[in-house]
């Protein structure tokens, strides 16, 4: 099944920055190591190889989120991202991110869709580091041409040393209608929720959504393969 225009996904980023090979496409899931993925700065959920894609039947709203941990097809489908606030770049809170987490940051690079949608082009970077062997930590940001900040997207490999608080500091960008207590507040209490309902169902499962102002938080949890389990965490803006 196809969504046109808001395909791509946390985990289409996730696909990329875990060294997946897939080609760049327009089916949902899909990624490549050369940019995040058709749509990239939009948060319509995608899948990995074996779970389920949204339903025709899926909500289409920001407020149509579920409010409990759910599967992939019981999100909406169609929500695009905007700046998440005029004028901040996120830049000194990433530099802080990324040293204190020894992550190495590609250079900007446009990702225009190959123009072949009416999806705003956008600025992306990404990188990875290994805070052990064998596990890995990774950032992917999004910009609207102007500059402004439009996603961060954290993932962590769950046998990384330290891999809550580096996704915690994620949740904690400083962005203006940041409240960092309160978002740390809001992952304490929904991490614990979506392990639970990971280890239940053994399906990519996402959190409810942590709302700042016109920015939103959520996490995901699913299986990364021989790699074990993983945990995203991905702050953007909205229109609401």
């Amino acid at each position: 099944m196809k969504f046109p225009h808001v395909l791509a996904t946390a985990l289409a980023l996730t696909a990329l920055l875990a060294g997946c090979s897939s080609q760049h496409s327009s089916s949902p899931g899909t990624g490549s190591s050369a940019s995040p993925g058709p749509g990239e700065g939009e948060i319509t959920p995608s899948t990995t190889a074996g779970a389920a894609a949204p339903s025709a039947t899926a909500a289409h709203g920001l407020d149509d989120w579920p409010t409990r941990p759910a599967t992939a097809d019981e999100l909406p489908r169609s929500i695009r991202s905007t700046a998440v606030a005029k004028g901040y770049t996120g830049s000194s809170y990433l530099d802080m991110l990324t040293k204190q987490w020894h992550i190495r940051m590609s250079p900007r690079k446009k990702n225009d869709f190959n123009k072949k949608d009416d999806v705003p082009p956008v600025w992306y970077a990404s990188g990875s580091g290994h805070p052990s062997a064998g596990s890995k930590m990774s950032i992917a940001v999004v910009w609207n041409l102007s500059g402004d900040l439009e996603s961060l997207t954290c993932i962590a490999d769950r046998a990384a040393p330290g891999h809550t608080d580096f996704l915690r500091a994620c949740l904690e960008l400083d962005h203006p209608s940041a409240k960092p207590a309160s978002a740390a507040a809001w992952f304490k209490g929904a991490l614990p929720s979506l392990d639970k309902a990971f280890e239940k169902t053994r399906k990519q499962m996402a959190s409810p959504l942590y709302r700042s102002g016109r920015v939103v938080s959520y996490l995901l949890e699913y299986s990364n393969g021989k790699e074990g389990t993983a945990c995203t965490a991905r702050v953007l803006g909205t229109s609401a």
